[in-house]
């Protein structure tokens, strides 16, 4: 799949082909590279440890020039959480490849590096993916570790059973089957009518094979390595009986243990962005109730926020509970999303990058129902797509093969990891600039705290000085990021502390004084100018008396979780 690294130098920037996928250590050369070219701007770290004990890497990205990245408002932005969803890995290493190379040339890019934080993971599971990476692959939903159980269960287990390096589907013919040959294109395989007889008929597996075979009956196991990292954080969390891999207690695994721990002690996040595949979809929380449970506030700001992602990739934003769910009457739990919206009051995403079906032309579908239900035509339309526009032929024609257990099969159908799963390779690219727009577009309404005023008056010839700071919030969401946020007590009220040194004191006003959250435009919404008012509430401000010697610096010191810390002095005159 063209898996090998291409990059040239170009004068302080590098050219990198993202028509691509990377391994792990592919991975690790790309950031160690950046670090080297932009040391000032890129730091790598490991957020942790894999259960396989790989490095799970961390870029930071922020101009260290004009602040650490803890003083600074941040987004997060993670990917491959999912083991075969490597497009995520690509859609992170763009982003940030564009904010290093745009640096000093673009103004968006040197604008948010001087004043954001960029915490960036390109690959969380960095287990998962080099088993889908490999030129014998395993598919496993997350991590490697066998849960629930140590020892696999009776029953079917998905397989390279031939060892040609694919891993496809089996028919068997059985006249209960409930497949039959595609009358459109016999490569296909389509669904059985539910009053048809006569004819020939197959059951489709998944290739693999069996546990404990009995000769007679064939049910699909549970997987080995069942772990559903996306199901094991700590947001309404459920055990196995209820939510199938959510693993034996919230955060258990060490993979979403590292993530909690960073996030949680990383007050400075604003915004998380996770990256999946696949649907075309930007999802929002919550998976597990309605929207008129959610603050109608930041209800809004979700919407407004979708919209615009819909503008940049042209992704709809639905939330998981209303346009994602795998059954009506069933909900998904322990996601990324959920927790750090509902625990610590971020904004939060999780793209579903790679629309197949939508690249073929099937616009406007229920993204979870249309597997179940749609016309046999649009099978036929997606293949016709795919062998127009991808790189190798994307089914198999299915051939006989002898199983060890089943006896006479025949194997073929999609290769799924570069087709349904992820896009050929000649896409890649366009998925991952096309998301990083829209990952630049959030990252532009974070909360920023800058001054307004900052004024020192000389009151008497004694030494006695009046200094007034007038701070303001310039961002669009405000110090408190959202309305869940505040109340979840998130984050703490902007703050200002005087530094007074020896011989200067305070006569009147305190050397540390609470300012409150100062507000952003996410609270002014309203599109219709009829009855606009926009109030200073983005503003507040401190004044202090002091007392000293002319010649002496006083430091001021603004502190905000969310929006940064300003640190500015005065010298008395």
């Amino acid at each position: 799949m063209g898996r090998h690294l291409c990059v040239t130098a170009c004068g302080d920037a590098q050219v990198m082909d993202f028509n691509r996928y990377f391994m792990n250590d592919e991975v690790e050369t790309v950031l160690q590279g950046w670090t080297g070219e932009y040391p000032r701007l890129a730091k790598v770290t490991e957020l942790g440890r894999s259960h396989e004990d790989k490095a799970i890497h961390l870029l930071t990205l922020t101009n260290q020039k004009t602040g650490g990245d803890e003083d600074k408002p941040a987004i997060w932005i993670d990917s491959n959480i999912h083991a075969t969803e490597v497009t995520g890995t690509t859609v992170a290493l763009h982003i940030a490849h564009t904010l290093l190379t745009g640096y000093g040339s673009d103004e968006r890019c040197t604008r948010l590096l001087d004043n954001v934080a960029f915490y960036i993971v390109p690959r969380l599971n960095p287990d998962g993916a080099a088993l889908a990476l490999s030129d014998s692959p395993k598919y496993v939903r997350s991590g490697t570790r066998p849960f629930p159980f140590s020892e696999p269960l009776a029953g079917l287990h998905e397989e390279d059973i031939d060892g040609d390096g694919r891993i496809l589907q089996m028919r068997l013919r059985d006249p209960n089957g409930d497949w039959k040959v595609s009358s459109l294109d016999v490569r296909l395989m389509e669904k059985r009518g539910p009053d048809e007889h006569g004819g020939t008929y197959y059951r489709l597996l998944p290739e693999g094979r069996l546990e404990a075979f009995d000769g007679v009956e064939i049910k699909l196991a549970k997987p080995l390595q069942n772990l559903d990292f996306n199901r094991n954080f700590p947001f309404d969390w459920q055990p196995e009986s209820t939510q199938s891999g959510a693993g034996p207690y919230p955060a258990s695994e060490v993979e979403v243990r590292a993530a909690v721990d960073f996030v949680s002690r990383h007050n400075n996040i604003n915004v998380a962005i996770t990256y999946h595949t696949q649907s075309g979809v930007i999802l929002r929380p919550f998976s597990t109730k309605p929207d008129e449970k959610m603050e109608t506030g930041d209800l809004w700001v979700f919407e407004l926020m979708g919209e615009r992602g819909k503008d940049l990739t042209g992704y709809p934003c639905v939330s998981v509970y209303h346009g994602f769910r795998y059954h009506p009457k069933e909900v998904t739990s322990g996601a990324f999303d959920d927790w750090v919206y509902d625990y610590l009051g971020m904004f939060s995403f999780t793209v579903e990058l790679w629309d197949l079906p939508g690249m073929a032309g099937i616009k406007d579908r229920d993204f979870i129902g249309w597997f179940r239900k749609h016309p046999h035509e649009e099978d036929l339309k997606i293949l016709r797509w795919l062998e127009k526009n991808g790189e190798e032929p994307p089914l198999v024609d299915w051939y006989q093969f002898e199983h060890p257990q089943l006896g006479p099969v025949e194997i073929g159908g999609y290769k799924l990891m570069y087709t349904w799963t992820n896009p050929p390779l000649s896409f890649v690219g366009e998925e991952a600039e096309k998301n990083t727009t829209f990952a630049l577009s959030l990252a532009d309404m974070l909360p920023r705290m800058t001054v307004h005023t900052l004024a020192l008056e000389r009151l008497t010839d004694e030494g006695d000085y009046r200094l007034r700071l007038v701070v303001e919030n310039s961002g669009f969401l405000p110090t408190y990021t959202s309305a869940q946020g505040r109340k979840r007590v998130a984050a703490r009220p902007v703050r200002v502390e005087l530094e007074v040194p020896a011989g200067v004191s305070p006569t009147s006003g305190q050397a540390k004084t609470e300012l409150g959250h100062l507000e952003g435009r996410s609270g002014k919404l309203a599109v219709s100018s009829i009855y606009a008012a926009s109030p200073t509430d983005n503003r507040a401000w401190a004044e202090w008396v002091l007392r000293g010697p002319a010649g002496v610096e006083v430091g001021v010191q603004v502190l905000s979780d969310r929006a940064g810390t300003l640190r500015e002095s005065v010298v008395l005159h």
